[in-house]
C-alpha cells in the first residue's frame, strides 16, 4: 500500500504491514477494540510483529534510516516511534478492508431487502 512520498518511511511501513497482516484484520479490530488508547494497540506486544530491538532497529536501517544506525536513537525511543507506526498501519488496513468490506456487507443486505419489498 502507498502510506507515504517518502520512499524511506514507505518502506518500513509496508514492512510493519506484511508484518500485522499475519495478525489478520479481525483481530486488529479487537485490539482497536480492547486497547483504543494504547498507540499501538497493543499490537507491536502481543501481534505478531517485530519484538526485539536490533530487528527493529535492522528494519529501520535496511531501509535507509540513517538516524537507526550506532544507537544514535535509543531502544526506547526507537520501540516508541514503532509502536505509533504500527498503529498507524493498522488504522489505515481496518479503514481500508474492514471498513470498506462492512459499509459493502451493509450494502448489499440493503440492496437486497429493497428488492425483496
Amino acid at each position: 500500500m502507498k502510506y507515504s512520498k517518502n520512499v524511506k518511511l514507505n518502506t518500513v511501513l509496508n514492512q510493519i504491514e506484511t508484518q500485522i497482516w499475519s495478525v489478520g484484520i479481525s483481530e486488529i479490530v479487537n485490539y482497536m477494540d480492547e486497547f483504543p488508547y494504547e498507540p499501538d494497540y497493543k499490537i507491536a506486544s502481543y501481534g505478531n510483529t517485530l519484538i526485539y530491538y536490533y530487528e527493529i532497529r535492522n528494519m529501520y536501517t535496511s531501509a535507509g534510516y540513517k538516524s537507526f544506525m550506532g544507537n544514535k536513537i535509543s531502544d526506547s525511543k526507537m520501540w516508541e516511534i514503532y509502536k505509533r507506526q504500527v498503529g498507524y498501519v493498522a488504522r489505515e488496513l481496518v479503514k481500508t478492508f474492514y471498513i470498506s468490506n462492512v459499509a459493502d456487507k451493509e450494502m448489499l443486505r440493503n440492496d437486497t431487502a429493497n428488492k425483496n419489498d
